[in-house]
């Protein structure tokens, strides 16, 4: 009897070993990946639109305009004049449904990038997956965030002179730019920014906290947030700024000794804060 266990264990040991073997062999046959690998005359595009799905999306300079993307989806590629339009379709290059292998997960990745001239007009939108702006320059910038999982948004080392921003539940994160005439929203999470310079713009989270770190001290701007705190710091010494801190259901706290009666200099900077509920901190 002990016998018999053994061996119908080592056949099962046996065939199920077989089994993944073919498995895994037929998924490796039939794991198909998209890889684009396109370059442009920088010239010739002026406006860049670009369409996710599942991929992390990175736009940053480089010494061609150039489009790289590696993953399962198809993508559509259409230029029209001066306009480049980039968009993740739902269907899949393997056509293989749904996906019981635990190791066949691949992660989409798009990379554009672009060389230092100016970019007239910028759109991304993203359904989910990341997306990072690093070292562009652009006269206006649409980011629209549709995911529900808490994909971020990164805008790092670049220089936006107008940008709207909405996001659901994806945190925006600003450092090391300057970003004016912004319009940012987010629904169900922070806003941060990090030595950054923000001028003539409106912050706003609905619920969230918006934490501003070592900010220019020629930043002003609103900012508001219904179910938050909003705390900001200076990376040197404020001279020209006048406060304007509006707590509902909360506390103002200004921990900087440049302000008296919260103003220092003329007050040309005028930062106006709000919150419904949640305290006010300047640093």
């Amino acid at each position: 009897m002990r016998k018999l266990f053994f061996s119908g264990l080592a056949l099962f040991i046996v065939c199920f070993t077989l089994g993944c073997i073919t498995w895994f062999g037929f998924e490796k046959q039939n794991n198909k990946l998209n890889v684009i690998d396109k370059t442009y005359n920088d010239a010739e595009v002026n406006h860049l639109d670009i369409d996710s799905r599942s991929s992390n999306v990175t736009i940053a300079k480089g010494n061609k305009f150039a489009i790289h993307y590696k993953g399962q989806q198809k993508v559509d590629i259409n230029k029209d004049k001066q306009s480049l339009n980039v968009k993740e379709t739902s269907d899949r290059v393997d056509n293989y449904g749904l996906n019981y292998n635990p190791f066949r997960q691949i992660k989409a990745e798009m990379k554009i990038t672009m060389p230092n001239e100016k970019l007239k007009e910028l759109k991304v939108s993203s359904k989910a997956r990341n997306i990072k702006l690093q070292n562009i320059k652009a006269d206006k910038v649409d980011l629209n965030m549709s995911d529900r999982t808490g994909s971020r948004v990164y805008v790092q080392n670049s220089e936006i002179e107008k940008m709207l921003y909405r996001g659901l539940k994806s945190p925006i994160h600003i450092s090391d730019s300057k970003i004016v005439n912004a319009n940012i929203k987010t629904k169900d999470a922070s806003i941060y920014a990090e030595n950054a310079l923000i001028k003539n713009s409106v912050l706003l989270a609905q619920s969230g906290h918006i934490q501003l770190d070592r900010m220019d001290i020629d930043s002003a701007f609103k900012a508001s947030t219904q179910n938050g705190d909003i705390i900001m710091s200076y990376n040197k010494k404020p001279d020209n700024t006048l406060l304007k801190l509006n707590p509902d259901d909360g506390v103002e706290k200004v921990n900087n000794k440049s302000f008296d009666n919260d103003r220092v200099g003329e007050g040309d900077n005028i930062l106006e804060f709000y919150t419904v509920h949640g305290d006010i901190h300047i640093n």
